[in-house]
């Protein structure tokens, strides 16, 4: 087996899917998942054949999002033609923190307030939830739910797009979360949600920073200010 065989990943089992949607966007919107959730990981080779087989679609479609996923950042072309699943450095890491850092307290602020509370009290109770496995990854999961709730109620489809765009970027990395964070994490979470839960935009947006500043500290002190 050669090398780029080697990367060709299994083919995760696919969701069945709306039936409203088109084949393409279907094929799109499952194929970004996978990405997303690193089912295919970075430097993963996408093998055409499989995956058509797999999503039962035709090559032309295929082709189409792949080129799609490429244009976007997601993916890269091998010189051979090949495409792979581009990888994320820290460097690029610590500018999309930037940029949420920037973006993302203000959609907190404009948030707060606006979210139903049994929303709100149900993340709470994820995030605080005793009987839960508090690892690394469990955290991540459940503090995006407050990112999700905040972007979905801020009032700015155009901001939440764009940090909506920031954080799905970061999820390529294999190195977007922090090692030793998951008590702070899981504090900073419950003070935004807390913040949220008031109305106080102030707070929130506070909070926020806080919680993507420490995030982007704790990236500097892990891989060294040269990763800038």
């Amino acid at each position: 087996m050669n090398a780029i065989e080697d990367r060709v990943p299994p083919i995760p089992k696919p969701p069945a899917p709306p039936a409203a949607s088109s084949v393409t966007e279907r094929t799109y919107e499952t194929i970004l998942r996978w990405i997303e959730n690193r089912e295919i990981g970075a430097g993963s080779v996408l093998d055409e054949r499989r995956i058509s087989e797999a999503l039962e679609v035709s090559r032309t479609p295929l082709r189409n999002v792949l080129s799609r996923l490429q244009g976007e950042g997601y993916l890269v072309r091998l010189a051979n033609g090949t495409m792979v699943v581009r990888d994320i450095g820290a460097g690029e890491v610590l500018e999309l923190l930037l940029v949420r850092r920037l973006l993302e307290p203000e959609a907190a602020a404009m948030a707060a307030g606006r979210i139903p509370a049994a929303a709100l009290q149900a993340a709470r109770d994820h995030v605080d939830d005793p009987a839960a496995d508090h690892n690394d990854t469990n955290t991540w999961l459940k503090g995006d739910e407050v990112h999700d709730l905040i972007a979905k109620h801020c009032g700015n489809r155009s901001l939440a797009l764009m940090i909506g765009e920031a954080r799905r970027r970061i999820r390529l990395s294999h190195i977007e979360r922090v090692p030793g964070r998951t008590s702070h994490a899981r504090e900073e979470h419950l003070a935004i949600i807390d913040a949220l839960g008031a109305g106080d935009g102030k707070a929130a947006r506070e909070a926020m920073f806080r919680h993507l500043e420490n995030i982007r500290e704790g990236f500097l002190a892990a891989f060294g200010r040269g990763a800038l």
